[in-house]
Parts: structure tokens; sequence; C-alpha cells
């Protein structure tokens, strides 16, 4: 929030002291993109404080591990030499 308000102060000093000199609908689609820009910076923060869902991420976990088990095995079975199921597995 400090930074928006920091860069749209910026901008309207930059209108006032003539160093923007851009057409009026510019400079209106400038703030219409950062208030934009800061619409979705809002919506992000709603997301990142959903809580991730703790079963469905120890269920991750374990299919993690399962996979990091079995795929060596499974490439061994597969191939006819150790060097070929490593290059497959890693």
């Amino acid at each position: 929030d400090l930074l928006y308000h920091w860069i749209q102060q910026f901008v309207c000093d930059g209108i006032q002291l003539g160093i923007l000199t851009s057409p009026p609908p510019l400079l209106n689609r400038t703030f219409f993109e950062l208030a934009k820009g800061m619409d979705k910076y809002q919506d992000a923060m709603k997301h990142s404080k959903i809580a991730f869902p703790f079963p469905y991420a120890q269920t991750t976990l374990m299919l993690l591990i399962f996979h990091w088990i079995l795929t060596p095995l499974v490439m061994v079975q597969w191939t006819n030499t150790v060097l070929g199921s490593a290059v497959f597995t890693f």
C-alpha cells in the first residue's frame, strides 16, 4: 500500500512540475493500470492467507515418497543395465 501511494504521489508531482507532459487520457490510463495492479496484489494476498489443507499436503507428501522409492525399483525391472535405470530414474 505504501509503495503504491508513493508511485501515485511521484506521478502527481511529475504532472504538477511539468515533467510528465503526456495527454490526460494517457495519464489516466497510468492511474488505471496502477489501480488494476493493486487490485491484483490484493487478490493475491487473499489467496495467500487461505490455509493449504493439511490432509491434502500429507497425501501429496506420501505420494512423493512412494514415487521416490518405487521409481528406481521399476526402472531396474524395465531396463537391462544399471546405467540405463539410473538415467531414466534421475
